[in-house]
């Protein structure tokens, strides 16, 4: 019986390693180091910024919030970063536009969703929700999204 006992708690323990959803688990997302090389070939105009936030307010803004603040997510240990935080302004251009591309867990891929110039759009919009409200550049931002 003792043995069973062993086999049960050695197997709940590597479920417990294992399991995607479970905190021990959880791994600092980072993008391979070449999407450092990575740059927005698109130019940056008066309405990227807009056409981001519609994009953004479509997939984004649930979990994430209008202002980029990250909403708990009562179902899964993953956590929804706040864009205000060092470790998400640190990261390069090339690691976010990769991490929108591809996705983890609760964030989903969007490479067959959005086209290429929108998810660099996107990157522009993280960028600028990761100032001060004050500092963003948004002409439409507003608190209430």
């Amino acid at each position: 019986m003792t043995g069973l006992r062993v086999l049960f708690v050695f197997m709940s323990l590597g479920f417990c390693f294992f399991s995607g959803t479970n905190k021990f688990s959880q791994q600092p997302w980072k993008a391979p180091v070449w999407t450092d090389s990575l740059y927005n070939p698109y130019n940056i105009e008066p309405l990227t910024l807009p056409q981001a936030q519609e994009v953004y307010n479509l997939h984004c803004i649930r979990c994430h919030g209008g202002q980029g603040q990250g909403y708990a997510q009562e179902h899964t240990a993953q956590e929804v970063p706040d864009f205000k935080q060092d470790w998400v302004r640190q990261q390069s251009d090339g690691a976010l536009y990769w991490k929108i591309r591809e996705g983890k867990g609760i964030m989903p891929s969007y490479k067959l969703k959005l086209s290429d110039e929108q998810q660099w759009q996107l990157v522009e919009y993280i960028r600028d929700l990761s100032k001060p409200f004050n500092q963003q550049k948004n002409p439409f931002k507003s608190l209430n999204d």
